[in-house]
C-alpha cells in the first residue's frame, strides 16, 4: 500500500539548509523531503527501539524507501 504524505513546510536558516543539503548529497540522495523523512525515522527508532543485534539499522528505519 503506498503511503499517505502531507506536507509540512519548515523555515531553516540558510546555514542549515546547506548543511541539509549536504547531508543528503553525502547519502547519495537527491531529494529533501525522503532526507527528511529518513532523518525523522532514524530519530524514532534512535529514541524508541531497542537494541536488537539481529535487526540493522537500515532495517529498522525501512531504508530503500
Amino acid at each position: 500500500m503506498a503511503e499517505k504524505y502531507s506536507q509540512v513546510n519548515v523555515s531553516l536558516a540558510d546555514d542549515d539548509v546547506k548543511a541539509l543539503d549536504q547531508m543528503m548529497t553525502d547519502d547519495g540522495l537527491d531529494n529533501r523531503s525522503g532526507f527528511v523523512r529518513k532523518l525523522i525515522r532514524q530519530e524514532r527508532a534512535r529514541r524508541y527501539s531497542q537494541p536488537n543485534p539481529l535487526v540493522t539499522v537500515g532495517e529498522a528505519i525501512g531504508a530503500g524507501e
